[in-house]
């Protein structure tokens, strides 16, 4: 069906964008305060006001995490909200639910980490409790998109594709990502080690796919050519990104117990995605430039530089992923530095590309429908200019680190 015509967008999505923006902003505070503690003096300061590291970086990773899923849930709204009669009642009462489950949620995890709490667990660090309340309300979005499937499936465009599976998808990673809950997984630590890996790479799949989803969506509503989402590549990107989300943790556990043929694998699958991904972000550009129209521009300048980042990583996903380097700096700041580098210049860039061509469809967002795209290219060059001496400083300290450790010398500082 198509799309109806923009009124301005719904009270549901501008409050979906917003809880996802406040999410970036909870995030990017706590990485700087969590950055002081590189400083002697600033970390000692900082420990003794009961800001630790144990602290901050939980609440980092959880936030940027929220920040991901959200902005692509926003998108996700927007097409709710425009097709198929838009939002019903049942509609808007499950969203207000699902957002305050969310929200009681993310407080909680804020309390509870600030007061000591830790699970010890990457991205899921907080407590259970938060963490059922977090699929309740899950449940309940999901609910909203997966009823509209009796319309069809089969025949959609690729972006519903992603969204469904990203949407399913999540509930494997997040019961994965708990299974140290049973005893017998517990008990055992390689088989811990494995299911919380593997939970982290299938996490990152889930949320990759509401992101790819969104960049086509926007993609589509920029260029005025819903053909890209019916292409053959952009079902190759979707193909491709199922069978990452089931392998791409493999290669980065080398130090585990596994079999060969699976870590080639998972190699092989993940640089396709990238490649792939690179390719459609350099169409989805040019589609946009080839309408020549200012309004569309200006938002395609974050994918525009999406697309250099996606570049860079595959460059270094291919480096870390080779068996003797991964040895030397597993464990270290080289893998903080690409994983800042996927979800700051890839993640990020494109899902602020999705908000502000959200914000442009508000009455309030005049401004960026008429902005001047010369604004975008003098500060993104200084957004790139500083994440590329974060990813830089981090790779370095990383490599030092590691060298250092294989020496069997003390760790540099």
């Amino acid at each position: 069906m198509e799309a109806q015509p923009a009124q301005g967008l719904l009270p549901e999505v501008r409050a979906q964008l917003a809880l996802a923006l406040v999410c970036l902003l909870f995030a990017l505070a706590c990485g700087a305060l969590a950055a002081l503690h590189y400083l002697p003096s600033a970390s000692a300061w900082m420990n003794a006001r009961g800001g630790s590291f144990a602290e901050l970086r939980p609440l980092h990773t959880t936030f940027a995490s929220l920040w991901i899923f959200g902005a692509g849930i926003a998108v996700v709204y927007h097409w709710l909200a425009t097709h198929h009669g838009g939002l019903a009642r049942a509609d808007r009462a499950r969203f207000h639910a699902h957002s305050a489950c969310w929200v009681l949620a993310g407080i909680g995890i804020l309390v509870t980490t600030l007061a000591g709490y830790s699970r010890g667990r990457e991205y899921l660090e907080f407590h259970p409790a938060w963490s059922a309340l977090f699929a309740a309300g899950w449940i309940l979005y999901a609910w909203n998109l997966l009823r509209r499937l009796r319309h069809g499936f089969w025949a959609q465009p690729i972006y519903l594709w992603f969204w469904t599976v990203g949407t399913l998808f999540f509930f494997v990673t997040f019961a994965e990502g708990h299974a140290d809950l049973l005893p017998g997984v517990f008990a055992s630590p390689v088989r811990d080690l494995q299911i919380q890996w593997k939970s982290c790479g299938t996490l990152v799949g889930s949320f990759n796919f509401l992101m790819y989803g969104s960049l086509v969506y926007v993609g589509e509503r920029l260029s005025g050519d819903p053909r890209y989402a019916q292409s053959r590549t952009a079902f190759s990107l979707f193909g491709v990104g199922c069978l990452n989300s089931f392998t791409n943790y493999a290669h980065h556990t080398y130090h585990l117990p596994q079999t060969p043929v699976v870590k080639w694998i998972a190699f092989l699958v993940s640089m396709a995605e990238l490649a792939i991904l690179w390719k459609v972000l350099i169409d989805l550009v040019r589609a946009v430039r080839a309408r020549a129209a200012r309004r569309a521009c200006c938002r395609a300048i974050w994918f525009s530089g999406a697309r250099w980042w996606i570049a860079a990583m595959l460059a270094t996903s291919i480096a870390i992923s080779v068996p003797s380097w991964n040895g030397l700096i597993h464990g270290t700041h080289v893998v903080v530095a690409h994983a800042m580098g996927t979800t700051i210049g890839i993640d990020t860039l494109v899902l602020l590309g999705c908000a502000t061509w959200l914000l442009g469809e508000t009455r309030a967002g005049a401004f960026l429908r008429g902005c001047d795209p010369s604004f975008y290219r003098r500060a993104l060059p200084w957004i790139h200019a500083s994440l590329a001496v974060l990813v830089l400083w981090l790779a370095v300290a990383g490599t030092a680190h590691g060298v250092s450790r294989w020496r069997g010398e003390p760790t540099p500082h």
